[in-house]
């Protein structure tokens, strides 16, 4: 029987690329590892963190495609939202992304002020699973967790 050997990565729909790369890559240090733009004007761009595992594609519509300027950016956000607030309430879709940090109060505080996001719940710490983290929001409103694994729990990973 054939077995998936690894996560390769997961893709993400956004409004504004660059919004999204200032939020990932110089916000949350993130690593800028690859993109390109497809045939249909798609731009794509792929990040991962220092350890690497796991990437995230981000792909955007260009302004200037046909859809875009029917629909115009502030629509296609107010649309992105619209499906958040969907997901939220039926359950479907992606609930939040995880990236482990290495100290959660410092990286909340740090994005902040570099890019005013939400913080949706603030730093806490959970003994019994072993991790500190917070909940953040990006450009589009999905949700981030910053996880730092501590010393002990069922979680730890230090």
């Amino acid at each position: 029987m054939s077995r998936v050997k690894k996560v390769i990565h997961t893709c993400i729909w956004v409004s504004d690329i660059e919004d999204t790369k200032a939020f990932y890559i110089e916000g949350l240090g993130l690593s800028h590892t690859w993109g390109f733009v497809g045939g249909d004007g798609v731009e794509n761009f792929y990040i991962a963190g220092e350890e690497g595992g796991a990437e995230i594609q981000f792909k955007s519509r260009p302004y200037s495609s046909p859809e875009s300027e029917k629909m115009g950016i502030g629509m296609r956000r107010e649309m992105g939202q619209k499906c958040l607030r969907l997901a939220n309430e039926y359950k479907v879709g992606m609930d939040h992304l995880a990236l482990s940090v290495q100290n959660v109060n410092e990286m909340v505080e740090e994005m902040v002020k570099k890019t005013g996001c939400k913080v949706v719940i603030e730093p806490f710490q959970n003994d019994e699973t072993g991790v500190r983290a917070a909940f953040i929001e990006d450009p589009d409103g999905y949700v981030v967790e910053l996880v730092q694994y501590l010393e002990s729990g069922t979680n730890s990973k230090v």
